[in-house]
């Protein structure tokens, strides 16, 4: 099989189009009826250290009230419902019980900050799922501290590329949010935000994560750690040039992109770009794979 012939792992971005919510226990349930087997969803912590699954810091419009995740306690967040549904947040606790017996199952699971690897790698191994499991994370740390944990553990670490599609969006970036995504040469070859907290992967005053912008090549103990898993760098397609994926393959790294949303699209940056993974929000292209 040549590599324009090989097979591309298409894989649900938060389980959207599964529900009226993103990354709900009904959205989830419906598309494991549906077979699918590759999906991503993001985990976050609360104020009493449990791990709930949400992509936002905030619970936003989805839901009846728009808590802060980290300020609240599950408790709390159990009395909070879905807009229009008696569903309340999902627990990672919730996500691998329901994952358990679908064992053809990849979950692509996006930890969100630093500080709960090993409980989320526990809570795994308790159901025998880590192999069903790749870890994705925007920061390094997690990655390094996963790795320290489990050296065969599956990782991918999310960036936006430093290219030149990617110009005009670090321009846009800068001009709305200038304190918090100042990025010079040398903040952007260490991989960091010139005020990136590395020790705990806070989130911004401005109530924003943490992420990165990435020159190429990649450099030291990062690229170490996912070259030793065959690991996956995700990427957004609209920022990435031919030449960028290019080098990325060139230091034995998988390419995931997102999010890529209809059929056409789909097939042209495939050939275009030769990805391994693509995330999608679309479910008609996860059902169809």
């Amino acid at each position: 099989m040549t590599e324009n012939q090989k097979k591309i792992v298409i894989v649900s971005h938060r389980l959207k189009g599964f529900d009226n919510h993103d990354a709900s226990c009904k959205s989830l349930q419906n598309a494991l009826a549906k077979k699918v087997t590759n999906f991503e969803v993001d985990c976050r912590t609360t104020k009493d250290s449990e791990i709930v699954i949400h992509h936002d810091a905030r619970l936003g419009n989805e839901f009846t009230v728009q808590n802060l995740i980290a300020d609240s306690t599950l408790k709390e967040l159990k009395q909070i419902h879905y807009k229009n549904s008696s569903e309340t947040i999902l627990t990672i606790d919730e996500l691998f019980q329901l994952i358990e017996p679908h064992r053809g199952v990849q979950l692509y699971l996006d930890i969100k900050k630093s500080g709960k690897e090993e409980k989320i790698i526990a809570k795994a191994a308790n159901l025998n799922l880590l192999d069903n499991i790749t870890i994705v994370s925007w920061l390094p740390e997690v990655l390094f501290k996963i790795n320290a944990l489990l050296p065969t553990m599956h990782l991918c670490f999310s960036f936006y590329p430093v290219c030149s599609s990617a110009v005009a969006r670090l321009n846009y970036f800068n001009s709305k949010v200038k304190s918090l995504f100042q990025l010079d040469k040398k903040a952007r070859n260490s991989l960091l935000y010139d005020s990136y907290n590395n020790e705990n992967g806070a989130i911004g005053k401005y109530g924003f994560d943490f992420e990165h912008f990435v020159s190429l090549p990649f450099k030291g103990r990062l690229l170490e750690v996912l070259q030793s898993v065959l690991g996956i760098v995700c990427v957004n397609y609209k920022l990435s040039t031919v030449d960028f994926i290019q080098q990325l393959k060139k230091q034995n790294l998988q390419v995931c992109m997102y999010s890529i949303n209809n059929e056409k699209d789909l097939r042209k940056y495939k050939a275009k770009f030769l990805p391994d993974i693509v995330l999608t929000d679309n479910p008609s292209l996860v059902i169809n794979e």
